[in-house]
C-alpha cells in the first residue's frame, strides 16, 4: 500500500441497513463501523466490480483473466409497467441478488448468442451473431 493515509479493511464481519434505508452500516476489522450513504451505493457497486476484475488480472499477471461471480439461480422477467426492458436477476451464494435492465429488443440476439455459446446451435454461420 502506498504512503497515502487510508482506512485498510481486510475483513467484513457483518452489515445492515439503517431502518430508514439511508445507510449501509459495515462492521469490519476496524474498531468503528463504516456508514455508506445510499447515494453512493450504485457507484460503490460499480467500483468494486471493476476493482475485482483488475485485481484478478494484476495478481494473475494475465490480461485475459475475467472474474465471474458464481450464480445459484437466475430469473428473467418483464420490468414493471410498460417499459421496454427485461429484468435479469442473478442470485449469488449467500442470497444477494443482482438485477440488470436489458432492452427487450435485445432478447432475440441474446437467445442466439446463448445457443451458439452453449453448443445448442451450430457455430457455422456466426456472421450475424456477436459473442460478447
Amino acid at each position: 500500500m502506498s504512503q497515502t493515509v487510508a482506512l485498510a479493511i481486510d475483513s467484513l464481519h457483518g452489515f445492515e441497513l439503517t431502518e430508514d434505508g439511508q445507510y449501509l452500516m459495515l462492521q469490519s476489522n476496524q474498531p468503528d463501523r463504516i456508514a455508506l450513504h445510499c447515494s453512493v451505493m450504485h457507484q460503490l457497486l460499480a467500483a468494486v466490480s471493476n476493482a475485482i476484475g483488475w485485481s484478478e488480472r494484476i495478481r494473475n499477471k494475465k490480461q485475459s483473466v475475467k472474474f465471474a461471480m458464481p450464480c445459484e439461480a437466475w430469473e428473467i422477467g418483464k420490468d414493471a409497467g410498460d417499459t421496454p426492458h427485461l429484468v435479469m436477476t442473478f442470485r449469488l451464494p449467500g442470497g444477494a441478488e443482482l438485477s440488470f435492465q436489458v432492452p427487450r429488443s435485445q432478447a432475440r440476439h441474446m437467445t442466439e448468442v446463448l445457443a451458439v455459446a452453449t453448443g445448442l446451435a451450430p457455430a457455422d454461420d456466426t456472421s450475424g451473431i456477436r459473442l460478447q
